[in-house]
């Protein structure tokens, strides 16, 4: 009932537009041109229905200026005429039938005489032309307009419209060219979702190291009612802009360069200053995607903040992300007593991959080359102490490159692991390097000089008595000589009887 009385309040409004005998006048136009002026307005500034008057003075063109048209509208023009003038015959009046009409659901509608979807007309948006036959038959034309589709931002679609034929002005004339003014409210405003994320998929990085950002922003669906639209984005002194890196897109593709870029040594601001380009995105994601440098600028720090910001006429919302260093404390004690510290002991750092790490200008770097010149280099100080920072989570260890005067050097390496709190967590987290003492020398043992000799004296002399002793063993031997010439002498007999028998 609420709708039905709605209905007719708007069309008592039009009212004027209407002849109350629609007569037609012998020097009338053969068509008539119907333009509609789609205005939005924000969620709860939508005013009561005005009083059409069919031209462009008044109320709504003033509305126009205050508020804004609304492109992409598809409106759907219908000729009800022979409906209208059923209705007619039945004795209602020509609001009642207007109401009835309105009320006709798209399949009593019909087929469309004409479509068109409302866009930018010589400078205004939200507009759409009809050019429609002011007759049917021998009777005045009656058009129902029909907002068929529309973008999301509307809280509901404006009800139908139904033009009577002719429309006259406040001078009673006809007008071959109509202006018409549905309207819409938008929903509810939404603050856009804006995100800011590091998209490499390390936890932590090193002092040198290129870190990937994004910044994902929502573009409003009433983005057209935005007059400012800004990110800035703003680092840490540590992390340095990359120039060139910048890229904005939507769904992979980049957009027109519809934004003005400004870009700072640790940031960068984006005003979109053309914000009806903008709107083409109404309701999509775009991506701000960029590079910065972890530099060296705070040895001793180890969480690097990165900041964005959506400042616009609506809302201003801010995101914050943060890039992590870590590293490690050290101190060189004696092995036996590790009260004693040690200076001058100095080391090189390796990563698991046994590379080496050395200076940049910017940072740190990994080489293979161990006489590298730019190699790192960490020496104990007088109590003993040294440390590392600016490394990624990690494995890592130290290798002894000279050791303090007096001790050993060590040939084995030192692990030690980088996390979060390893380089903050305090005395506690120190770890122990050790070196053994060089031992001393035993002291040479002092040769004593012998006394020297006396002369002999002279002693007893034995008297030697010269004896002839038989020799055994050449006694053996001849008679070892006689018993093998025997033997042969033996055998040359048989062997010589032998023979002579043969002969024989």
């Amino acid at each position: 009932m609420k709708r039905w009385v709605k209905y007719l309040t708007f069309l008592a409004l039009l009212v004027p537009f209407f002849f109350s005998g629609n007569q037609a006048q012998a020097a009338e136009a053969d068509s008539v041109n119907i333009i509609l002026h789609k205005i939005v307005f924000p969620n709860g500034e939508m005013p009561d229905d005005l009083l059409n008057t069919g031209d462009t003075n008044g109320e709504h063109a003033s509305l126009l200026q205050e508020y804004r048209g609304l492109n992409d509208v598809t409106f759907e023009a219908y000729d009800v005429s022979a409906k209208f003038y059923e209705l007619r015959a039945k004795g209602q009046s020509v609001t009642d039938a207007q109401a009835a009409l309105s009320a006709l659901s798209a399949d009593e509608l019909g087929t469309p005489v004409a479509t068109q979807i409302t866009t930018e007309l010589n400078g205004e948006d939200g507009t759409a032309s009809f050019s429609l036959p002011s007759k049917v038959g021998d009777k005045d034309a009656v058009y129902l307009f029909h907002e068929a589709a529309a973008p999301d931002i509307i809280k509901e679609k404006s009800h139908d419209l139904v033009v009577v034929l002719p429309v006259e002005n406040s001078a009673g004339e006809n007008l071959s060219t109509i202006h018409l003014y549905p309207k819409n409210e938008e929903v509810v405003h939404e603050e856009p979702g804006f995100e800011k994320t590091v998209t490499g998929k390390q936890e932590s990085y090193t002092f040198g190291d290129i870190i990937p950002f994004a910044i994902n922003v929502e573009i409003p669906k009433d983005i057209l009612d935005y007059k400012k639209f800004v990110i800035n984005d703003t680092a840490d002194p540590s992390l340095v802009y990359q120039a060139d890196s910048l890229k904005v897109s939507e769904s992979g593709q980049a957009i027109p360069a519809i934004y003005e870029l400004t870009a700072s040594e640790h940031g960068f601001s984006i005003n979109f200053t053309d914000i009806k380009a903008l709107g083409k995105f109404a309701g999509k994601e775009l991506t701000i995607s960029y590079d910065m440098m972890l530099v060296a600028t705070d040895p001793e720090g180890s969480s690097f903040a990165n900041e964005a910001v959506l400042d616009t006429d609506h809302e201003t919302i801010t995101k914050e992300v943060t890039v992590n260093t870590g590293g490690h404390h050290f101190v060189k004690v004696d092995l036996k007593d590790t009260q004693t510290t040690l200076a001058g002991a100095k080391f090189r750092v390796v990563n698991e991959k046994g590379q080496f790490l050395a200076k940049t200008a910017e940072g740190y770097t990994w080489t293979t080359d161990k006489n590298d010149p730019a190699l790192v280099t960490l020496t104990s100080s007088k109590d003993g102490s040294f440390a590392i920072n600016g490394l990624a989570y990690g494995k890592y260890a130290l290798t002894e490159i000279k050791a303090p005067a007096g001790y050993e050097l060590s040939k084995t390496p030192v692990a030690f692991t980088v996390t979060k709190d390893s380089y903050t967590v305090g005395a506690t987290g120190v770890l122990q390097v050790v070196n053994l003492k060089t031992p001393e020398p035993a002291e040479p043992v002092v040769p004593v000089t012998p006394e020297k000799p006396k002369a002999p004296k002279p002693g007893p002399v034995d008297k030697v008595i010269d004896k002839v002793f038989p020799k055994t063993g050449e006694a053996k031997n001849r008679m070892l000589v006689i018993i093998g010439a025997i033997l042969i002498a033996v055998v040359a007999v048989a062997w010589w009887q032998n023979k002579k028998g043969k002969e024989e």
